[in-house]
């Protein structure tokens, strides 16, 4: 379902936008959901919030591959 959401999502955004707050945001909510919800206690990387756009969303795209 994950993969379904994020798809949707690549879909909504703009070419060009890709690496905008509100792309980066919408598939770190989705994937962080899935992983609470498979792993109880599961939380985000320590540095998630220092890494730039680019670096979230080819993390977020390694999770949409799996």
């Amino acid at each position: 379902m994950m993969q379904a959401f994020m798809l949707l999502g690549d879909l909504s955004t703009e070419q060009g936008d890709e690496l905008s707050d509100e792309a980066v945001e919408y598939k770190e909510r989705i994937a962080f959901a899935t992983m609470r919800a498979s792993i109880p206690n599961w939380q985000p990387p320590k540095n998630w919030n220092e890494l730039t756009n680019k670096q979230k969303i080819d993390r977020l795209d390694k999770l949409q591959s799996v």
